[in-house]
């Protein structure tokens, strides 16, 4: 038994009303089509014979002394000839002016009346004489008939009337509308069968990507989809979507795993360093030279925990979208001095040459964020004091035009791996966990970038060194 639920059901009622509404209107019209073109040829017919009649009747006016009725029965002679049929499709009648049947097409008298529309109006000599379809009250007998006025010197005399059963062509007819329902009938089935069928290439797949959807909704991001029943189509996209979505969540998810396994590392070097060097000074006898040792580690690894914190709040921010620009007006060549003068103790202590060039004779100022700025160039710097080796060089080069200002970091450090390039910028990636760092600097650097209008562009090449370029627009406000 068919249960027909939700989408299918859908799917074939719809398909039903269609195919339904497609053959009624074909059935509809083609019946309409096949009744008209066996009514028009009787009716052409009995004008033709009217036609004949007149012609007839008016070669047959030879003596005016002749009476209506010898002059009906030449009318019938001729038409006999005319006819030429031994079954006659027609049955002729001659009634006189007032409506009596004088003569059939057997030469027979009758004395009934002919009450009869098309009687009615020929002998009122009425314009329209088209045929007049009725049924016989004795028998029931479909019939279609046409009467033509007979005048003399205009006057009428009587009528001439020709009759014609439709019995048989309303039973041709109806043959052939029993074939077309029959057939309508075989075409409704066939039509539901595809529709059952089609409805069925719809839901397979949808139940696929519904039991996919499940195991995400539990966890299993590792889950593939069979192929076998996707169609490459709307589904077939939408099915791909899913396997991106479920590849992007599982990259995801290992990032926050290295992420939470880093950051708790990075969380617990400092904590340890501070806990431990607050008890070593609260021994007796310490020696200034190591109180001011376990002081200056304690402050360092306080600024670390601070500046992993602001990491993490700012990234909290650009998740929710809650980091706003206070926009001013930024001297970006002191900005840029004073970053690397804040950061050349650090170079010179691992040997680092940390230099400024400006390519510009005079820097403009700039519309932007100045502490923003200020943190993006701080990571850019940082990252490259981090991966660049001893004896290496740091170049921050700054250029303007009439609309840009670029900032360049570049460095003969480690460099990055070709196929890490596109995701540096992501969110918790790191090359080298090893390293401290949460794997959010360079991520929240390029959102800060972006809403100052710009792009940020990296190249690498391990080994050899990296260039980091930032491009921002110099009139911010102008631009919103």
């Amino acid at each position: 038994m068919l249960h027909f639920e939700g989408l299918r059901k859908r799917v074939i009622k719809n398909y039903f009303i269609i195919i339904i509404i497609t053959v009624a209107l074909f059935e509809g019209l083609f019946i309409f089509y096949i009744q008209n073109y066996y009514y028009d040829y009787v009716k052409q017919s009995l004008k033709n014979q009217v036609d004949y009649t007149i012609d007839g009747y008016n070669s047959s006016i030879n003596i005016e002394s002749d009476t209506f009725e010898k002059k009906a029965k030449s009318i019938i002679e001729k038409q006999s000839v005319i006819s030429n049929s031994s079954n006659p499709k027609f049955g002729i009648q001659v009634i006189d002016k007032n409506r009596n049947i004088l003569l059939d097409q057997y030469g027979f008298k009758s004395n009934q009346k002919a009450n009869f529309e098309d009687v009615e109006r020929a002998l009122r000599d009425a314009n329209d004489l088209s045929p007049y379809t009725y049924r016989l009250e004795k028998t029931n007998e479909h019939v279609m008939s046409i009467s033509v006025p007979i005048k003399i010197n205009n006057v009428i005399e009587g009528a001439i009337r020709y009759t014609v059963s439709l019995d048989k062509i309303d039973a041709t007819i109806f043959k052939l509308v029993l074939g077309l329902i029959i057939a309508g009938i075989c075409i409704l089935i066939i039509g539901i069968s595809l529709s059952l069928r089609f409805a069925q290439t719809l839901i397979q797949p949808l139940r696929e990507l519904k039991q996919f959807a499940n195991e995400l909704a539990h966890g299993n991001y590792s889950i593939k989809l069979k192929n076998t029943n996707i169609p490459d189509d709307e589904i077939g996209d939408l099915a791909k979507t899913f396997v991106h979505m479920a590849e992007e969540i599982d990259k995801s998810e290992k990032l926050k795993e290295e992420f939470i396994s880093s950051v708790s590392h990075e969380l617990r070097t400092p904590l340890t360093s501070i806990k431990g060097w607050s008890e070593t000074l609260g021994y007796e006898g310490i020696t200034k030279d190591e109180l001011d040792l376990g002081l200056t580690i304690i402050q360092d690894e306080t600024e670390r925990l601070i500046k992993l914190v602001e990491e993490l709040l700012d990234f909290s921010r650009l998740a929710s979208d809650r980091i706003k620009l206070k926009i001013d007006i930024v001297d970006i060549e002191a900005l840029t001095k004073g970053v690397v003068n804040q950061l050349i103790i650090k170079a010179i202590e691992k040997d680092i040459r940390l230099k400024t060039e400006f390519e510009n004779e005079h820097i403009e100022n700039v519309h932007g964020d100045k502490d923003r700025l200020r943190q993006v160039l701080i990571n850019l710097i940082q990252n490259s004091l981090k991966f660049t080796a001893e004896g290496g060089y740091i170049i921050v080069r700054v250029a303007q035009d009439s609309e840009f200002t670029t900032i360049k970091v570049l460095d003969n450090g480690n460099g990055i791996e070709k196929e890490n390039l596109e995701k540096v910028l992501d969110k918790f990636f790191q090359e080298d966990y090893n390293k401290a760092g949460s794997g959010l600097g360079l991520a929240i650097s390029n959102e800060i970038v972006k809403l100052h209008g710009g792009n940020m562009t990296i190249q690498s090449k391990k080994g050899v060194g990296t260039l980091i370029t930032i491009t921002i627009k110099n009139k911010l406000i102008e631009s919103i």
